[in-house]
């Protein structure tokens, strides 16, 4: 195992929020583990208050096969606000760890290890263009169209990622950061938060590009909202699973047409593959012919294939008193995507908090509205939201909260506004006629799917926290 420390990249984080109070170095040590030419890598972030990183605490790993930036427990509420802010600034070249791999003594990258490295350092080699409304990447190499002999290049193709964006009107990039009740600013009671993020669409990615197939494209808002938490919260995690039959002809057929497929993949004409398959369907029928067994799976396929020739149902079992094995078998089927509901009743009690809970309402509100794009044409999606669970360390110090699940980006897809929830309307003698009471309910669902990764990502599979 060897170990290398990156260069100091330094952000002042009030140049990506409203707040001042934070500048930190941050550095990133590449450890790689076993044997060239196989090699693989882990790369972890450190912070630190001062330039001569005296005091240095690691705050997430960079995940080797998607580049994603987790940060953990140690991380600041500010820093978990700029992880992307954060990975943009410390990502380093390939080319960087590979002259560092090479001043150190260590061995070089083999070809394999470079590719992994290309990951790891969350960089792989991109070319834009742009042109009008529409952004074309092609991230990977680019090889040409036409290879030796004029054959085809197909993986040129596969490799490119392509972004399409239509314009929308200028939207709303900042609010204010808001919370309810005023005091929960100043104390340490476990709250949620929910932030804002302007969505512009996924990047396509190619299908043998590195990179996630499909990239969400973000901005950040500025502002929050911050609210207790209440009674009631939990989550439910669920997969697909169905069951599925396989009897043994479609077994052979499924045999027969990936055996033509992997011929014409090998440099077999399609007329060879086609006519060899044949030939072994042939010989199998044949084969099935001889003796009594083979008499029998005979009778049965004709039966079968006659059924299904004149549509009739059940006239295997009716002739025979048997049916071919259906193989029955619990499959997955896929994931399934969270939901997520909260009720908050908020009851002002002076004209400060009477403000807030207008704001919060608005936030809400005019969050999940849609856009209209600058012709008018289309419309475009409703920002999505970042929710947390937050909790103070024995420092004081806010962190993501270890004993509840960790949400992933929502869409929010209801916003319930009772406005007499004491079934009384009263108001207060303000300037804006603020309701004694409001209950807000808000039901949000997860855009993406729970991986198994995601749970890696978090401690390394060390179970400190319950995660997703």
């Amino acid at each position: 195992m060897s170990t290398l420390q990156s260069g100091t990249k330094y952000i002042n984080h009030s140049l990506v929020g409203p707040n001042n109070d934070e500048k930190k170095y941050y550095y990133s040590e590449l450890t790689l583990f076993g044997s060239y030419p196989n090699r693989t890598f882990s790369l972890a972030l450190f912070s630190s208050d001062s330039s001569d990183l005296g005091v240095a605490t690691e705050i997430g790993t960079i995940d080797v096969k998607t580049g994603y930036l987790t940060l953990n427990g140690s991380a600041s509420s500010l820093q978990q606000r700029d992880r992307r802010q954060i990975q943009q600034k410390v990502k380093n070249p390939v080319s960087y760890w590979v002259n560092k791999i090479g001043s150190e003594g260590i061995q070089a990258l083999s070809n394999r290890e470079k590719e992994l490295l290309g990951i790891a350092t969350s960089n792989n080699n991109q070319s834009t263009t742009e042109g009008g409304t529409i952004k074309i990447e092609v991230t990977g190499k680019k090889p040409d169209d036409k290879q030796e002999g004029g054959s085809f290049n197909y993986d040129s193709h596969l490799l490119k990622d392509i972004t399409l964006q239509i314009k929308g009107r200028r939207f709303r990039k900042e609010y204010e950061d808001l919370s309810y009740p005023e005091g929960i600013r100043s104390n340490r009671q476990d709250r949620v938060r929910f932030e804002q993020i302007y969505s512009e669409g996924k990047t396509v990615g190619g299908l043998l590009s590195q990179e996630k197939v499909f990239q969400r494209r973000q901005k950040r808002i500025d502002g929050s909202v911050t609210l207790p938490i209440v009674t009631g919260i939990g989550d439910r995690n669920q997969v697909d699973w169905q069951g599925a039959t396989l009897n043994p002809l479609q077994a052979a057929a499924g045999g027969a047409a990936a055996s033509i497929f992997e011929d014409v993949r090998t440099g077999k004409s399609i007329t060879d593959a086609f006519s060899d398959a044949a030939g072994s369907v042939q010989a199998a029928a044949r084969q099935l012919s001889k003796g009594t067994v083979g008499g029998d799976i005979a009778t049965a396929i004709n039966i079968y294939l006659a059924q299904k020739a004149v549509g009739a149902q059940g006239l295997l079992s009716r002739s025979t008193g048997a049916i071919l094995n259906p193989n029955l078998e619990m499959l997955f089927g896929g994931p399934s995507l969270r939901n997520f509901g909260f009720t908050f009743k908020l009851a002002p009690r002076d004209a400060g908090e009477a403000t807030q809970v207008r704001k919060i309402i608005r936030f809400f509100k005019q969050g999940m509205s849609v856009k209209t794009s600058s012709s008018n044409v289309f419309l475009k999606a409703p920002n999505i939201f970042n929710i947390r669970y937050q909790t103070f360390n024995t420092d004081g110090d806010e962190i993501l909260h270890p004993s509840l699940n960790i949400i992933k980006e929502c869409a929010l897809l209801s916003c319930d506004v009772q406005y007499t929830p004491d079934g009384t309307y009263m108001t207060y003698d303000d300037p804006f006629r603020t309701m004694t009471s409001y209950q807000l309910t808000l039901s949000f669902g997860e855009l993406d799917p729970i991986y198994d990764s995601d749970y890696t990502e978090l401690d390394n599979d060390q179970d400190q926290v319950i995660g997703f």
